[in-house]
């Protein structure tokens, strides 16, 4: 009888222990961090994400619109070095892509509205990212787009005349 205590309070710790030791892990465990853009740190998505170099300085960011902004506010050179297709996610070289900009669909999350000094909340005024900006490897999918969302189609040196220090 003695013997089956023991075990029973034995299994009770353990049990304990366990359940313990899986609410430390789960609360506690190094997670890996979401990937964010190096410029502006919003989420990265794979259908979206640029890889683009100013002044010889790459970077991973959310959207083209992101690079050229960045590019112009820094006042240097932008070169994308690669491009995401928005259908499919896969890198493409932007010499090969065609872009869609001012489109309705939102390419990049972010808040709308933020809150001032008084707590009050304001609507955003500028955005980085807008006007959204994306790319198509096909020149069809492109046009597909905008006939369900708006914007315009363009070419890579369309795109890259926005960034004023080539």
């Amino acid at each position: 009888m003695m013997m089956n205590t023991q075990r029973l309070a034995l299994a009770g710790v353990l049990l304990v222990v366990a359940g313990a030791a899986g609410f430390g892990w789960s609360r506690f465990a190094v997670r890996p961090a979401p990937v964010v853009c190096g410029y502006c740190n919003r989420q990265l998505h794979s259908n979206l994400t640029v890889t683009a170099e100013i002044a010889g300085k790459r970077a991973q960011v959310c959207c083209a619109r992101c690079a050229i902004t960045e590019a112009n506010q820094q006042r240097k050179p932008l070169r994308l070095i690669t491009v995401h297709d928005y259908r499919t996610g896969r890198a493409i070289e932007p010499a090969n892509a065609w872009f869609v900009e001012g489109s309705r669909a939102m390419a990049c999350d972010h808040d709308a509205m933020r809150m001032n000094e008084m707590k009050g909340t304001e609507e955003l005024a500028f955005d980085r990212c807008s006007p959204g900006t994306v790319a198509f490897l096909k020149r069809q999918d492109a046009d597909d787009f905008t006939s369900q969302n708006g914007g315009a189609v363009l070419s890579l040196g369309q795109l890259m005349s926005e960034a004023h220090f080539q």
